[in-house]
This record gives structure tokens, sequence and C-alpha cells, in this order.
């Protein structure tokens, strides 16, 4: 073997020139006041760090900032900031220290680039590692860099991420930020593998084979000479390894076991041997030189290290690291897994607690399932409220992560054993957690008994911030007029109290006492926003601006609440509220609806409903998806139907049957099958009618439309409906075309009876693409003797297209001929698997074949 061979420097950088100059190019912006956030992407090993190192040394006259996630074990929260805060002190430092919720966090760090006059360079390595509330940083820095002179350098894998990563998403989000810039490096050419080999040309071409020009492997293979070439990687450092001596190949044992750079002392003391043995591994080039620190060159190093050392002895590094750590004050999510690792119950259970409370706090809710895990088998050894606690704590963390089910599990668990504890308090508290998410699971009566439970333990208790609590859940249970009374004590004790906490919650309930009327106080719920806002209760804010924007798009008044459509996406996203999120986004497809952006709004239907989110968020989401995609004459749409009454009939509420009796109504009408008006559909009508007076309305008026409403009941519904259910119809019409909903207007010209008026209707739906709705219309047109306008003929390049495929279409059947699979095909077209699904359907349609090879044959002789 060729022996150790210490570089004297750093290999040499090749083919990255372009790379260099383009951040050369962002850095000048950033000076110029247009800051610049660049994702540095490729596979292990492809020379991302090599290239921002480089990048750094030839830009002294910037002001670098350095931080990187963990791979080792469950990262820990903010551990990026955390390094920079660590690093640069002052303000940052002490916010830290002072334990600072997130927010300030993030505002500090941004108003830190801000303050300075130059530019700032900000690095944060192995993003593919990140926490969430680290992925959140990055995504509230994002859109906030216009006029702040800063190069932010993000370096992240592309390859496979784990199933539960947000990081796509996260990617996909920062894609449509202004400034977001992507450099993605390729591998060496074999000419570049010569030139760092000075080799003939077959030594290149075998190297070059055997690594794939990767330059990590390139460089590790190129230590040994030919013959003695390993067949891994793994076993390659592991011949390097073995070229130490004892106490040096157990220093590395020690460090590969501690998993973050560490300083020579506490790699030292965890190995048990004098640190001067790190100054081979040093000379060596194995570890390097990070501040006071030391690390390995590269995480494929270290993790070929750690899988080396034999298990007895990594157990015993790991107890040792977990005794040094512990007297160095190490963050207790390190501390977990070396607990864990080293077999420590009772250091695990005492860790794991602290670090997942630590996660959650910063709203790194993945990272905080993880540790409550971690400690669930040995949460014997607790007390039964410190059992429940942990329990709670898991739920929650759960619950914002969309695990209703899992979480469900939890708040049962807390709920069995705090009615042993006879804490009536906390037992309602639980209670109505539990019954939270029997509301996300669609299950309405689980969730009405336990609100009930609660209201029944606390309404004869005194006065207290979880009595009004009780009473506000309670009256979300309840018809509009049972709850008016209820929100209003709930207000009066949440105002008398003084409790921050609880008042704008209840200020909340309280805005809905006239909804019945069809009067929301918008006023009262901006108050609400506002007290929530200086609290820093998330979820509250997040709940209020989902009901402000709910509401306004349900009575015709989105384009006034616009801020709150914008605002609540904004904080949603800076506050990792995904549920949340989702809501906000299914009443944005009702508002596109509305509006007549029938293709839009289909859109981002398809595209939410792709993502994995609670059964109650599905019916929010389902009822204006369905509707739109009825409307453009989508097969989805009928299936939709179905699912939103198997959902609306499990949740029980009113306010959703009717909604999903609206939705078959129009759908009756459309596909012109009056069987989908059944008895759910009357039953809705007749039961619910101290609904939302707008929502009631609606149904009506399709009753009315579709003769099925009583001829003397005369809805108390707000215009335009009351005009169509009084027969003046073109006063609707003229009412709806104020509102600025152009489908609506062409329903209520339909039923006008006047021919004029009718053909109006019938360019209004073509424009829309409201295909079910023109053939509606045109049958009745040639039934009454009409003349019926000639068919407009599809889009040109609809038309251009020998079956009459869109542009999408032709360019799915193209990769379809392919033999992918539609998961393939939309990774291919950047699509979600549901418009592919959606696409492939209507092409299999269009060229009237029945299968997909048969599409693909076809295809072929077009």
């Amino acid at each position: 073997m060729s022996g150790i061979q210490p570089p004297a420097t750093e290999p040499e950088l090749l083919e990255r020139g372009p790379f260099l100059d383009a951040l050369t190019d962002y850095a000048t912006d950033a000076a110029q006041g247009h800051g610049r956030l660049v994702l540095v992407a490729g596979e292990a090993g492809i020379g991302k760090t090599a290239l921002v190192d480089a990048f750094r040394a030839s830009r002294p006259d910037i002001a670098w900032l350095w931080g990187a996630s963990d791979g080792g074990f469950t990262p820990r929260p903010l551990g990026p900031l955390h390094e920079i805060a660590a690093r640069s002190g002052g303000r940052l430092r002490e916010l830290f220290a002072a334990g600072a919720n997130r927010n300030e966090l993030f505002g500090e760090f941004l108003s830190l680039l801000a303050s300075r006059a130059s530019v700032t360079g900000v690095v944060v390595e192995d993003v593919h590692w990140a926490d969430e509330a680290t992925l959140d940083w990055l995504m509230f820095l994002s859109r906030r860099l216009g006029g702040v002179p800063a190069l932010v350098l993000v370096t992240l894998r592309n390859d496979e991420p784990a199933p539960d990563s947000i990081l796509p998403t996260l990617l996909g989000q920062l894609a449509g930020h202004g400034s977001t810039r992507r450099i993605s490096l390729p591998p060496l050419t074999a000419e570049a593998v010569r030139r760092l080999a000075g080799q003939g040309a077959r030594e290149t071409e075998r190297v070059h084979a055997m690594t794939g020009g990767n330059p990590f492997f390139v460089t590790e293979v190129l230590r040994f000479a030919p013959a003695d070439v390993p067949p891994s990687v793994a076993d390659l450092v592991r011949m390097r390894v073995q070229q130490h001596g004892a106490d040096a190949r157990r220093i590395l044992a020690a460090a590969a076991v501690l998993g973050r750079p560490a300083p020579a002392p506490v790699i030292a003391s965890v190995a048990g041997v004098p640190a001067s043995a790190l100054d081979e591994c040093h000379r060596s080039g194995v570890l390097v030189a990070d501040g006071l620190a030391f690390r390995f060159r590269h995480e494929l190093t270290r993790l070929a290290v750690e899988e080396s050392v034999p298990a007895y002895e990594a157990t015993e590094l790991h107890r040792a690291a977990l005794a040094v750590l512990e007297r160095e004050g190490g963050d207790h999510g390190s501390l977990a897994h070396h607990a864990e690792r080293g077999g420590d119950g009772a250091a695990l259970l005492r860790h794991a607690l602290a670090a997942a409370a630590e996660a959650a706090a910063v709203g790194s809710n993945r990272e905080a399932v993880g540790h409550y895990r971690s400690a669930l088998p040995l949460l014997g050894g607790l007390t039964p409220e410190e059992r429940a606690a942990a329990h709670d704590g898991l739920a929650e963390a759960l619950s914002l992560r969309d695990h209703w089910a899992e979480a469900a599990e939890h708040w049962a668990e807390s709920v069995a054993i705090r009615r042993e504890l006879g804490d009536v308090e906390a037992l309602s508290r639980a209670l109505r957690r539990y019954g939270n998410c029997m509301w996300r699971l669609c299950r309405g009566e689980e969730h009405g008994r336990a609100m009930a439970e609660s209201y029944a333990l606390m309404v004869d208790r005194p006065a207290s911030a979880e009595k009004a609590l009780a009473l506000y859940h309670f009256a979300s249970t309840r018809t509009l007029e049972e709850a008016v009374p209820l929100f209003a004590e709930a207000r009066r004790i949440g105002e008398t109290s003084g409790d921050e906490t609880v008042l704008p919650r209840v200020l909340m309930g309280d805005a809905f006492r006239d909804l019945q009327h069809g009067v929301l106080d918008y006023a009262l719920l901006r108050r609400s926003l506002e007290l929530g806002l200086r609290v820093g209760d998330d979820t509250l804010c997040a709940e209020n601006y989902v009901n402000t924007y709910v509401n306004a798009v349900g009575s015709f008044r989105s384009a006034e609440f616009e801020w709150a459509w914008t605002e609540g996406m904004e904080f949603c996203r800076d506050h990792d509220m995904r549920t949340h999120s989702v809501c906000l986004r299914g009443s944005r497809v009702d508002a596109l609806m509305r509006e007549g952006r029938l293709a839009a709004a289909a859109d981002l239907a398809r595209s939410t409903l792709a993502e994995p989110i609670s059964e109650v968020n599905e019916l929010h989401l389902a009822i204006p998806a369905a509707r739109v995609l009825l409307r453009l004459g989508e097969p989805e749409g009928r299936a939709l139907l179905d699912r939103i009454w198997t959902l609306a009939d499990g949740l029980g509420n009113a306010e959703w049957s009717v909604h999903a009796a609206v939705t078959a109504a129009e759908a009756a009408w459309l596909a012109q099958d009056l069987s989908l008006v059944d008895r759910h559909v009357l039953a809705a009508y007749d039961a619910h009618a101290g609904t939302d007076p707008w929502l009631h309305g609606e149904l009506a008026a399709w009753l009315r439309r579709l003769e099925r409403l009583p001829a003397d009941d005369h809805a108390h519904a707000p215009a335009p409906y009351a005009l169509e259910i009084r027969g003046d119809h073109a006063a609707a019409a003229d009412a709806w075309h104020e509102l600025g909903c152009p489908f609506e207007e062409a329903v209520a010209l339909t039923w006008t009876g006047e021919p004029e008026s009718m053909t109006r209707a019938l360019e209004v739906f073509a424009g829309l693409g409201a295909a079910p709705a023109v053939r509606n219309l045109r049958t009745l047109l040639r039934q009454r003797g009409i003349h019926v306008p000639a068919q407009r003929g599809p889009r040109p390049t609809t038309a251009a297209h020998p079956a009459g495929l869109t542009a999408r279409e032709a360019e799915v059947l193209g990769v379809l001929r392919e033999g992918l699979t539609n998961a393939e095909i939309a990774q291919r077209l950047f699509l979600s698997q549901r418009t592919v699904d959606h696409h492939v359907s209507s092409i299999l349609a269009k060229l009237g074949v029945s299968s997909r090879t048969e599409a693909a044959e076809l295809a072929a002789r077009l």
C-alpha cells in the first residue's frame, strides 16, 4: 500500500469555474441590495462544501457566518442558527440563552443582516438533515432578502429524501421566491480525473468508471496504488484508518461516535487516550480543524468509520460521550442519542423528554415526535402526572404534523390518566384536545361527547381560563342560537380575568354571535388576531386568518379580505401551521371558482388534495374542488361528491351537511341527474335553516331551480339568492354580475327563460370552459326552438393536435409512450400524481382506447 499521504494542500478544484463565477455574480447582487439565497445541490461527495469553501476563501471582503445541520442523529432544533449565534455572539446569542421564541430569533437574525453596510455571507451546510424549524428559518429568510445585503449559501444533497421529509416541499416553495438561485454540481469528466491522477488514459478510465466522477471518491481512490484500491468506499476508509496508530484509531472512533465537531479535549476524553493522538489524525487529513473543534473532512468518511466500530466498543464510546457531554453541558438531543446507544434508560428518558420539549418550542415537530417516541417505552418510570404530560406533548406534536389518528391515541391516554388523578381542569383540557382530534378525523359524535363532558366538568366551577375555553369549545358544537350565550359568558370571563392567553380565543368565538343573520363581526376577529399576535398564540392566529377568509369568501367579500389570504398564508408558512394552510387553500379554491377562474381553481385543488391531510381538511377542500371539477366536466368531481357525503355524515355538523347538499344539488343539474337530490339533500335543507344564511340561501336557490323547494317557502336568504327564490332571475343575474361571479350570473340568466339572456349565458359558460353547463343549455335552447349559436371550437393548440389533445396532454402522452408509471410521469414533468392521473384519463377518452398500451400504440401512428 502507498501509506498515509497527507495532502499539503486541498485537491485542485476542477471544472467548477462557472459555478464560482455564478457565486461571484450573486455576491454582486447582494452588494447592490438584492439579497440572494443560493441552493448548492448535488450528490454526497460531489464537492458542495469544497466549492463553498473555495468561494469563501476568495472573498475575504465578505463577513462570513457558518452553521451546519446534524447528520449523526436527530438534528438539534435550529442547529445551524445555534452555531451562528455561538460564534457571532451579541443579541442573538443572548436570545438563545434566554429561551426566546423562534419569531424573535428569526427577526433578530434578519436585523443582524440588514444592519450591516457591507455584504454578509451565511453558509448553512447539509440542510437535507435539517430540522423543521431550520427549514422554516430558511423560508423566512428567502422571502425577506430583498433590500438586504446578504448572500446565503445553502448546501444540500439532491439524493432521495427521507419519506417524512418536508425538504421537497420547501425547495418547491423557495423556487418561487425572487431571491432564490440554484446551483447543481455535476460529476467530474474523465479529463478532470486525468488531471488529478496524472496518469495514462487507461488508468484514468478505470478510476473514472469506479468513481462515476465523484470528486470525493476520486480523491480517496487516488491515495492508493492502483492495485491496492479496495472494492468500496467503506473498505477504502477502513484501510486508511488502519494505517493509523492504536490511539489515533481510538480518536477517530470517538469522533465518529460523537457525530459533531468537537474540541480536542472532548474527543480525547471520550476516547480515553491522550489528546496528542489527535495530531496524527490531523496530519493524515482525516480530521480537519474547524475553529477550536475538529471534524471529519467529509461526512461519508465519518459514517464509514462509525459503521466499522465494533458494537461493544461503540456502546462503550456512547456511554463515555454521555458522561463527558453531560459534564460539558451538551444539548439534550445529543445526550438522548448517546444515552439510547449506550443503553442508559434513565438518561434517555430524562434527555429525550427535555429534547422533545425544546424541539416543540421552536416548531421542530418532526424532531419532537422522534424524541417523544424514544421515551415512550420508558414512561413507566414517571409519576402519573408526568406520564400524562408526555402523552400530551407527543399528541400536540403529532397534531401539528397532521397525524391526527395517532395524536388521538395519546390524548386518550392522557384523558384516562387524568381521570384517575382527579384534576378536573387538567381533565377538561385533555378532553378538549381529544375532542379536537375527533373533529379533525370527522368523528363528530365523539367530538361532541368530549366537549360536552369538558363543559359539564367546568360549568359550575368558579370562573377560570379553563372554564372560558370549555364554554367556547362546547358552544362550537351547538346551534348558533344555543352558542350565543355560551360565547358571551366565555368572553365575560376572558375580559374580567385579563388572561391574554384566553381572551383572543373567546373573542373569536363571540364574533360569530350574529352569523345566523348573515353578520360576522370582522372587527372583533381583527381584535382577536391582534391580541393573538401580541401573546404569540400561533394556533389562534392561524385559526383567525382561516375564519376571516373562509367567511369572507362565503359571503362574496373575498376581494375586501384578500389580506387575510396573503397574510394568513405567509403566517402559516413562517410558523409551520400546515393544517391551517390547507384550510386557507380550500377557501382559495372556492374564491377562484366564484371569480370564474376554474382552471386555476382546479390546479390548486388537485395539488393540495395530493398532500397528506386530515379528514376535516379533506372535506373543507373537497367541497370546492368537487364543484370546480363538476363545472369543468372532469370525472373526479363525481367521485369527490361521494367522499364528501361520507365525511360530512361522519362529522354530523349542520354547516358541512348543507355544503355537501349544495354540491349535490349543483351536480344534479350539471349531470342532469335529479336522483342526486336525495333525502340527504332535502334533510339538510329542512334541518339546518339556522346555519349561515348565505350558505342556506345557496341551497334554497338550487332547490328552487330544480323545483324541489316548496312554493310557499320564502327563505330569508341574502340577495341575490332571495331574488332567484322569488323568481326574479334577471335581477339576480345583475346582482351576480356586480359581485363578479360569472358562473352564478350565467345560471341566473339561464333560468330567465328569455332567449337573449339564455344565449348570453351560453357565451359565459363557454368562456369559462364549463362544458356540462354549455351542453345542458344548448339542449334546452333546442328544446324550446331557440336558435343555438354555432359551438366554438377548441383552443388553437387543442385543435392543432390530430386527436384534440391539449398541449399538456400531448406532452404526457409522449412520456407515457416510454412505459413510465403515472408517478414517474409526475416526477418527470414536475406535476402532482393526481394531475397526471387526470391527464391520462382524459387522453384515453379522447383517443377512444381503454388502456395505456393502446394509447401508446395509437400515439406512434399519429
